[in-house]
């Protein structure tokens, strides 16, 4: 075990990341299918209660060997608990639209997370977004047009509830990486997953409805998937740049799509992958822009010197 633990520690810290990040989205996947079969017959509030309740089973173990204190410490309570509240309403847009639509098109509507990044960036960061950034972020959304179709036929209900949830899940996202510079990845995971059962506990309780006991053992396969996901996730973050990361997202197209249709027999159209190819290659011009403009900020920083 000592010569793994090396082997792995003898790697640059990018390339681990890169690593845990690629190892979370096959259990992200994992989790996508160990909840679509009870989403097929209960609501988002049950499921997103009973899938954080379950996550947090496998929590227990970590708060015990880290003890209280050291599992939710932490200076930035006050983000921590907003972020999961926030997390609560992308999850249930998220059930929602699960069972009505396919893996393939949840994952590559959630390549547009980058592009809605840029817009708050923008309306609410009062960032300077510059004209190919914007016509980055017009193809991105034809992109997501392509999947969707308005126009051509019925717009899903599921699709549209699963890109509602995208620009809440990048906040997430985003606020985690800023959690990641002074919290653990056990830390953020531990919180994130309490939070949201104590937000969602309320609309189960008011929209209940009994799960069969084959339920059970799905959410807790998929509280195992998502709690570990999620803490490899964490890890990726603490390791890598998240500009860095993007591009490893695109894995998670394959593995959804390869799940669906050999279990669920989902059989995406081929607009599925064009729109999906031209939201991310519109996200990953995004993200090489920001990390351009951060490097450029970092270098007029280091010329300016220190202040005397």
């Amino acid at each position: 075990m000592t010569f793994f633990v090396d082997r792995w520690l003898a790697l640059t810290p990018n390339l681990r990341g890169i690593l845990w990040v690629a190892i979370s989205g096959v259990l992200f996947a994992l989790l996508n299918v160990f909840t679509l079969i009870p989403a097929e017959h209960l609501n988002s509030y049950v499921m997103a209660f009973l899938r954080y309740l379950f996550g947090a089973l496998f929590l227990l173990p970590i708060i015990l060997r880290l003890g209280i204190y050291r599992s939710f410490h932490s200076r930035r309570m006050p983000l921590h608990i907003f972020r999961g509240a926030l997390h609560t309403a992308g999850m249930m847009l998220w059930f929602i639209g699960l069972p009505l639509t396919t893996l393939a098109e949840i994952t590559a509507l959630g390549f547009t997370g980058p592009i809605f990044v840029t817009i708050g960036a923008a309306l609410f960061l009062g960032e300077d977004v510059r004209l190919r950034r914007w016509i980055a972020v017009a193809v991105g959304f034809a992109g997501a047009m392509i999947i969707i179709r308005p126009g051509f036929g019925e717009i899903g209900i599921g699709a549209l509830c699963v890109l509602a949830s995208t620009p809440i899940f990048s906040a997430s996202n985003l606020m985690s990486k800023a959690l990641a510079r002074t919290d653990s990845a056990n830390t953020i995971v531990i919180w994130q997953n309490m939070v949201i059962v104590v937000c969602a506990a309320p609309f189960a309780v008011a929209f209940w409805q009994t799960p069969l006991w084959t339920d059970l053992l799905w959410f807790m396969a998929a509280g195992l998937c998502g709690t570990l996901g999620h803490i490899c996730q964490q890890r990726g973050y603490q390791l890598a740049d998240i500009t860095l990361l993007q591009p490893i997202g695109f894995l998670s197209l394959i593995w959804n799509t390869v799940l669906g249709f050999f279990l669920f027999t989902q059989k995406p159209d081929v607009w599925t992958f064009v729109g999906a190819a031209v939201i991310f290659s519109s996200a990953m011009y995004i993200s090489h822009r920001e990390a351009v403009r951060r490097a450029q900020a970092r270098s007029a920083k280091s010329q300016d010197g220190p202040s005397s």
